[in-house]
């Protein structure tokens, strides 16, 4: 004859507690664990903007004409500021009519300013179109700035 003995209720319980772990494992390595592989979140950006005097590369512009002995000049100066925390050096190429007329280089401090003049001759009437192209660079800034105008002579 033999005889069957029941477990007690705690090898019972420890048991059952086994197999649910080992259920919920099971499960974990098929269907994966909560973390995620992609991200995607939407950033508000401000951007403030200031007139050409007040930038970190500040420009400001002068154009006249002048005429003498029915002689007419047309000139444009530029005048370029610093306003960064660092030295700048900047590269500035003067357009006249799609000409290439002035390069200049210089360094800037801060607060420093630089000008530059660029004149050309012109009939009564006639239009110059006057670009000034600017690169900058410093200690972790490159900035650039272009800026055409037009004189009528």
């Amino acid at each position: 004859m033999t005889t069957t003995r029941t477990p007690p209720a705690r090898v019972s319980a420890l048991r059952t507690l086994s197999i649910v772990l080992a259920f919920t494992a099971a499960v974990g390595l098929v269907f994966g664990t909560a973390g995620f592989s992609a991200m995607e979140a939407d950033r508000g950006i401000e951007a403030n903007v200031v007139d050409d005097e007040d930038a970190y590369l500040g420009y400001e512009m002068t154009i006249e004409t002048e005429t003498v002995n029915n002689s007419t000049t047309a000139t444009a100066e530029a005048e370029y500021h610093n306003q960064f925390s660092g030295e700048l050096t900047l590269d500035v190429t003067v357009e006249v009519d799609g000409q290439d007329r002035e390069n200049a280089s210089v360094t800037l401090t801060q607060g420093e300013a630089e000008r530059i003049e660029v004149s050309e001759s012109c009939s009564s009437g006639e239009t110059v179109h006057f670009t000034f192209v600017a690169t900058g660079n410093g200690s972790g800034v490159n900035v650039s700035l272009e800026r055409s105008h037009s004189v009528t002579c």
